[in-house]
């Protein structure tokens, strides 16, 4: 058996459980809008994830690299699922808000530390140079479930309520963390000290400290905090744009599909280029990103939007895993996790702002234009990227 599915064969049937555990995602604000919530009221809730992630992410990433990055991803991902579970019950705002919080606080747990558990599992093999194959085939597994996600909601979509499809996605992800329970955790440090304030401030210097000085990391951080934006109103307003278009509700679903079967294949055709030449695919995927996202102001369509959003998402699952690799062979493995929950802390400031703030225009000026113009703040990550030396 070739030597990276025999150390992460587990690991790979796990995100294809998660993505076929995804039968809401492509109806999640189509969804929450049934719950009569504006999208400034959505762009609220999806901002308090952010928000969280930006008061916990330090203490969760602090906690992963001191007690065990398994332990912190497995209860992070749990947390997730029982807390959007929770979420079919309540059409109260205020609850709906602290279910999200709740969602936040699972989405730390798991950030920086399921990336940095995977890599020290591969390191422990002495197989750490597999790292940007993992991240690479994640997400092409993650998308080849989606594929079927996408099909079965599509179709799901058009007999029940939205709301089973968060049933059925939750059952799925428990089956995904009982497979995630046997992939071993290696221990990075056997002292086990108490966790304060003091040890959380001196870590959070560090992890800024090694980025800034870091030109290679500072350059990421910079061009992910401009992506994110984009990333963040696609996010946000593109299903509902579907809707405006009048694009019919199952389709939707089948436009998910799609893009997870475009993910699959062509980020493995591409693969070896992506590993010989990071620096050229990186930036000429953004461009490509730009041009699909601004595009977009054009189209009145809803089977091109639909075309451009799934290019939008191929460049972006293209790049996400090279400037993830990139930024964890950079990092020391002692405060790789608590570097990586930085980029995360910053990201989430981005993200809080543009679902606050984006919600809001969507509901004054309209989602298309909104999210075609958001477009226009990855041309300054394009520069970042074109700065990253070979």
């Amino acid at each position: 058996m070739n030597p990276e599915f025999r150390i992460l064969w587990k690991v790979y049937l796990a995100e294809i459980i998660r993505g076929i555990g995804a039968f809401i995602v492509p109806f999640i604000i189509i969804f929450l809008q049934g719950k009569s919530l504006n999208l400034a009221q959505i762009g609220i809730l999806w901002g308090s994830i952010s928000l969280t992630n930006f008061f916990m992410e330090i203490p969760t990433g602090v906690i992963a690299d001191k007690y065990g990055r398994k332990f912190s991803a497995m209860l992070g991902f749990f947390v997730q699922y029982l807390s959007f579970f929770l979420v079919i019950f309540t059409h109260n705002f205020l609850f709906l808000l602290g279910l999200y919080v709740l969602f936040g606080i699972g989405f730390t747990l798991t950030s920086g530390a399921y990336d940095a558990w995977i890599f020290e599992y591969l390191k422990s093999n002495k197989k750490e140079h597999l790292m940007h194959n993992f991240y690479s085939r994640k997400l092409s597994f993650s998308y080849l479930g989606l594929i079927i996600a996408g099909l079965l909601g599509g179709y799901l979509a058009g007999f029940f309520d939205l709301y089973w499809l968060i049933v059925f996605d939750t059952i799925f992800g428990m089956i995904f963390l009982i497979i995630l329970l046997s992939v071993p955790d290696p221990p990075i440090l056997k002292d086990k000290e108490y966790i304060g304030f003091k040890l959380f401030f001196k870590k959070t210097k560090e992890g800024f400290d090694y980025i800034k000085q870091n030109k290679t990391l500072l350059l990421l951080t910079i061009a992910s905090m401009f992506f994110t934006v984009a990333v963040g109103a696609k996010e946000l307003l593109s299903q509902p744009v579907y809707i405006e278009l009048g694009m019919p509700l199952s389709y939707i679903g089948y436009v998910a599909s799609i893009s997870g079967l475009v993910i699959f294949i062509i980020p493995n055709l591409i693969f070896g280029f992506s590993k010989k030449f990071p620096k050229k695919i990186i930036i000429i995927f953004s461009i490509i990103e730009f041009i699909s996202i601004f595009g977009l102001i054009f189209v009145e369509n809803y089977l091109i939007f639909a075309l451009l959003i799934i290019i939008s998402f191929l460049c972006g699952a293209i790049i996400s895993p090279i400037s993830d690799s990139i930024f964890q062979h950079n990092s020391k493995t002692e405060i790789r996790a608590t570097s990586m929950s930085m980029l995360n802390m910053l990201i989430s400031v981005v993200y809080f702002i543009v679902f606050l703030t984006f919600g809001i225009l969507a509901d004054a000026y309209g989602a298309k234009i909104i999210l075609a113009l958001s477009g226009l703040f990855i041309i300054p990550s394009i520069i970042c990227y074109s700065l990253i030396k070979n």
